[in-house]
Order: C-alpha cells, then sequence, then structure tokens
C-alpha cells in the first residue's frame, strides 16, 4: 500500500494549513493539560490538586498530543505516524476517560447520606 493514499487528496498548501492548525492547537492544549486553566484546576503538573483533576490534566495533555502528532503526519505524510497517533491516543484518552468517571461515580457514592 502506497503511504500516500491517505494525503493524495490533499492540496499540498491545504494540508500544511492543517498540519499547522493542528500542531499549534495541539500545543495549546497540551500546554493546558500540564499548567491548567485560568485557575489552575485539572493540571498534570500542579502540585496539590485532586487527583481526578491531574487525570484530566494527563487527558487533555494526551489529546494535544495526539493533534500535534496528526499534524506532524499530515506534514510529512507519514502514514505510520497517522496510526500510531491515532491509536495510542485513543487507549490512552479511553482509559484516563473510563477512570475519571469511575473515580467520580465513587466520589458520588461516599457523599451520600445513608440512613
Amino acid at each position: 500500500m502506497n503511504t500516500m493514499t491517505i494525503f493524495a487528496s490533499l492540496d499540498l498548501f491545504w494540508a500544511n494549513a492543517l498540519a499547522l492548525a493542528l500542531v499549534v492547537l495541539g500545543i495549546l492544549l497540551g500546554w493546558r493539560g500540564l499548567r491548567g486553566g485560568r485557575d489552575g484546576s485539572r493540571a498534570l503538573l500542579r502540585p496539590r490538586i485532586a487527583m481526578v483533576n491531574r487525570i484530566e490534566g494527563f487527558r487533555l495533555t494526551v489529546f494535544g498530543l495526539v493533534l500535534i502528532g496528526i499534524g506532524a503526519a499530515i506534514f510529512w505524510q507519514a502514514q505510520w505516524l497517522l496510526v500510531l497517533s491515532l491509536g495510542i491516543g485513543f487507549v490512552e484518552i479511553l482509559e484516563s476517560s473510563a477512570l475519571i468517571a469511575f473515580w467520580r461515580r465513587e466520589r458520588s457514592k461516599g457523599d451520600r447520606v445513608i440512613g
């Protein structure tokens, strides 16, 4: 299979513009996942925050890295990088989303008053 098959339909100008936009958006999302939003919540690197917020920051960072990988795959026309970015990103985002959902469900169980 030719590695150009996925990217053959893209015009070179639009492909480079799309790749640049994805890389910039990925860098911004990755930075936000590492450092958090305006208030610093949901940050991977902030000390003294709840673990669920740290995992949400990890998920956002991984999503940013996936976008960077997709942009690089388009720019370099590397089908293997596209598959690798989507595959690893899908698994990591799915795992962290399941962990976040479980964590929130367990937290809400603990907040209920039994009696």
